[in-house]
Parts: structure tokens; sequence; C-alpha cells
């Protein structure tokens, strides 16, 4: 069964593409720039991002949490889940929030780093623990994206994915409602 909850896509940069969504999220074109923002308020939520492609491609995607005091134990993971992946070691296995699909193998990011990455964000003014850029080669065919907590933490994080930029829907309202996001 799938949690369904709020997703806000908000960009990170001027070229990401922001939409606004009301339950799991399916990424329109994977071949374009997303930054998919979201609260876990339980700490048990899975977020799942859907996304099919016509061919296989090399996405890059990172894992953001805002840097700041609250947030400080806050570490969700994510895991892409698809054809051509490699298929999960038990540990791994271990470490998913939902059985894997058959057939399908997963790449997981535990954002485990010892030494958290800082990035700042020159848009929304904010730094960000980073789990660092990994672009992962993947095959045609649906893929879907988890984000959970394991540890049950609560707050915000953004997963950032895709390559290309593309302004055709425009910023989406972004500057509408910047006040709300940017210091």
């Amino acid at each position: 069964m799938r949690l369904l909850l709020p997703l806000l896509l908000i960009p990170l940069a001027p070229a990401h593409q922001p939409a606004e969504v009301v339950s799991d999220f399916d990424v329109p074109n994977p071949y374009i720039s997303y930054a998919v923002n979201g609260r876990f308020t339980t700490g048990d939520e899975v977020f799942t991002l859907h996304m099919e492609l016509e061919r296989g491609f090399a996405l890059p995607f990172e894992l953001l949490i805002e840097k700041r005091a609250s947030n400080e134990e806050h570490r969700p993971m994510y895991a892409v889940v698809g054809p051509g992946l490699p298929p999960p070691t038990d540990e791994q296995r271990a470490l998913l929030p939902k059985e894997l699909p058959e057939g399908v193998g997963v790449f997981i990011d535990k954002n485990d780093d010892a030494e958290r990455l800082v990035i700042f964000e020159s848009v929304m003014r904010r730094f960000y623990w980073s789990s660092d850029t990994t672009a992962l080669a993947l095959d045609a065919g649906a893929h879907e994206v988890w984000v959970w907590s394991p540890e049950g933490t609560t707050g915000d994080f953004v997963i950032g994915l895709g390559v290309e930029e593309d302004f055709s829907e425009g910023t989406g309202g972004l500057f509408a409602s910047w006040r709300t996001y940017a210091y």
C-alpha cells in the first residue's frame, strides 16, 4: 500500500522545473531537471517518484536537507528502483522501506557520511547538507525513487534529479511564493 503525501516541487536553482502535486509524483519528463521538496511529518512516510525512460540515460540524483540544528539527526535515505540496476544484497534489502518489485534492481544512498557535504543554494539562499550527486546509468523502462526516514525522524528534504534545463513552463509560480521559501 502506498502512503499518499503532499509533495511540492520547487527549484533549487533557476533551472529546476517547479510544479505542485498532491500525491506520489509522476515525473513528466525525466530528461529535464527537477527538485522535489517533501516533508516527513510522522517519520514513517515513504515518498515515491515515478518515471518512465524511453531510452537508457545517465541521471544524476542528490538528496538535500536544510542545514539547521533541528535537522542534525535527520538523515533520510533514497533508493532508485528499476530495470538494469544490480539486485540488492541482504543488507540493502533490509534497509528498504517496502518490498522490491520482482525483476528490478536497486541503488541505495544511505546518506550516512560522517562529514556531511554542505552546499549553499543561491536562489533559496539556504545552506543544505547534501548526499552529494550520484549519476546512475539507467536502462529504458519504469523507474521509481523512494525517499524514507529509516530512523523515523521528521523534517524537510529535497530530492534533485535530472540534467537538462527547461524554462518552457516558466517558473511555475516560484517567485510568487519566493518569500515563503527564501530567507
